[in-house]
């Protein structure tokens, strides 16, 4: 495969959140994709991705069929596009996988480069009975593949399990609990930071005093796709993962490692406390499991920015995109990591004083396009107001301009 790679894809709506069905070469998924390990051992167990595959027994089986002559693989191999290996969602335009509309249900996915960035959802062992299986099984075989864009880890676990439930005699709550992604059947202390971020960023779509309250979805981090399934009484929509992620870089600097150590652990050994301490300005809070403080740090910060920023801004700002809400969750990991330790102080009038200093700007300038580069100008243009960097720290000369332009300072 040549890249960047253009594959026609169909968009299937259901509830639980809109895929795309592509079909592909099975040495390209091999070479694109890593297994994130949802799966059950043979006591019908729900493990993690310390588990290895079963090599010798049911991928060398599988490797037999494949090289016979009878091979057919009809149903579909699942895989959540976007999803680096350390668990956070891929934020480079240069890497992530895009999808453009044709009409309205046939798409193109655009695969920029060969990183992997496909978390196998289902279908690991089909998959892997390929990687000794003959080249030209390998190269001319293609399998049908069911993509999700942007779909957070605790979501991928519970349509893995969903999956599975309909397929095996396990109980598909004790198998998510198995897991670590149900929080109803597994105590906050043994919460890994990914169901922490999905708690946290659920509970903010449900309370009508956050400023997220239903405005987040389970959906691509797409603005163009949000807009579709946005209430036309809504100026704004953000993903699911998108919220996940701006809280993960609070409270952890690798989401796999942190939930590879806890399900290494039985569940009612699992605790927070036995994981280390990390350089994110929130991972104190959430081994100590004070999730009311971490919450109250995003709800005041978010509301500070709807009442400093959104009310006033104009419909084509950027600052409500999701460039915009990612640059925000930036802006706020750094004035932590200054300020916290320093004064402790989280109330709204904090955040405000801060988000003063910036109101002026319009974020709706050309200068902020949206995509990765736009969020970094935003990032940039708010910390360079703020004083936390300097016009004459930025990289490309052609645009210290703009950035004095929207700053208003000297370098």
């Amino acid at each position: 495969m040549s890249y960047p790679k253009k594959i026609k894809a169909l968009r299937i709506k259901q509830p639980f959140g809109n895929f795309f069905v592509i079909t592909i070469k099975a040495n390209d998924l091999l070479e694109l994709s890593f297994s994130d390990a949802l799966r059950y051992d043979e006591n019908q167990i729900l493990r993690g991705s310390q588990r290895r595959l079963d090599e010798k027994g049911r991928v060398k089986e599988i490797t037999d069929y494949i090289n016979s002559e009878d091979l057919a693989f009809p149903n579909s191999i699942i895989i959540a596009a976007n999803y680096n290996e350390e668990g956070f969602i891929e934020e480079d335009e240069n890497l992530r996988w895009k999808f453009h509309s044709i009409d309205d249900i046939l798409f193109e996915i655009e695969i920029p480069t060969t990183k992997k960035l496909a978390a196998i959802i289902d279908g690991q062992h089909r998959l892997n009975g390929f990687s000794n299986a003959s080249n030209q099984r390998k190269n001319e075989t293609d399998l049908l593949v069911s993509v999700y864009i942007d779909l957070p880890a605790p979501y991928q676990a519970y349509l893995f399990a969903s999956i599975n439930y309909n397929q095996k005699p396990v109980n598909k709550s004790l198998a998510l609990e198995q897991f670590g992604y149900l929080t109803e059947l597994t105590p906050p202390d043994s919460w890994s930071p990914e169901l922490l971020s999905v708690f946290l960023t659920r509970k903010l779509n449900l309370d009508n005093e956050s400023n997220f309250y239903n405005h987040i979805r389970v959906a691509p981090q797409n603005d163009e796709f949000l807009l579709e399934i946005s209430p036309k009484e809504q100026d704004w929509l953000i993903s699911t993962a998108t919220v996940v992620d701006g809280i993960l870089k609070l409270i952890t600097s690798n989401p796999k490692r942190d939930s590879n150590r806890l399900n290494s652990f039985t569940v009612k050994q699992r605790k927070r406390n036995i994981l280390d301490v990390d350089n994110t300005p929130l991972r104190k809070f959430y081994l100590d499991n004070n999730d009311v403080f971490i919450y109250k740090v995003i709800v005041n910060y978010f509301n500070a920015v709807n009442e400093v920023l959104f009310v006033h801004s104009k419909n084509n700002s950027f600052i409500k995109k999701t460039i915009g809400i990612q640059a925000l969750f930036n802006v706020l990991k750094v004035l932590l990591a200054e300020k916290l330790e320093i004064d402790k102080n989280i109330s709204f009038d904090y955040f405000k004083s801060f988000l003063e200093n910036f109101k002026d700007i319009d974020f709706s300038d050309n200068f902020f396009t949206a995509s990765g580069i736009g969020k970094s100008r935003i990032q940039n243009v708010i910390l360079i107001k703020l004083g936390y960097k300097k016009i004459n720290e930025i990289r490309k000369e052609e645009e210290k301009i703009d950035y004095e332009r929207l700053t208003k300072v000297g370098p």
